[in-house]
């Protein structure tokens, strides 16, 4: 079964991604890819139009379930490079090209979709630990 570059590995997330972690992953993206920071430059740009276009694909549940379907169809039969939606999905130029960019973001969204989860687990247990502290300084210092 063939693997196809998708709007998860252009967001760097694992296909079962929760919301939130495609939110965070877009927002981490669009922040280190916004043209504004390099400086307007083509490339730029058509990084920041590949990331929108995944999450509004990736944020929309009807539409993500119907990216879904369309990955499921076409991992089972192959496309040939000369077939449209391979092109509109891929823009890639050849299916070796399109293994080896598969083979990598493999990795990377791995690594980007863990990093993820643990960054938000870190933020919630900050947060359970900022309410714990202040509802203890109020029990300490209130009058009686």
């Amino acid at each position: 079964m063939a693997r196809i570059h998708t709007h998860y590995d252009n967001l760097k997330v694992a296909r079962d991604a929760p919301p939130e972690v495609i939110r965070a992953a877009y927002k981490t993206l669009s922040q280190k890819y916004h043209p504004d920071r390099h400086g307007n430059s083509a490339e730029a740009i058509r990084i920041i139009q590949i990331i929108n276009s995944a999450y509004a694909v990736l944020s929309d549940p009807s539409r993500r379930r119907e990216h879904d379907e369309w990955i499921l169809r076409n991992e089972a039969t192959p496309p040939s490079i000369g077939e449209p939606e391979f092109r509109e999905c891929t823009g890639m130029q050849s299916n070796a090209h399109a293994h080896r960019s598969t083979r990598r973001s493999r990795r990377r969204h791995s690594f980007a979709y863990h990093y993820l989860r643990y960054e938000m687990a870190l933020q919630r247990a900050a947060h359970k630990l900022r309410m714990m502290l202040d509802r203890y300084s109020r029990k300490l210092f209130r009058k009686t």
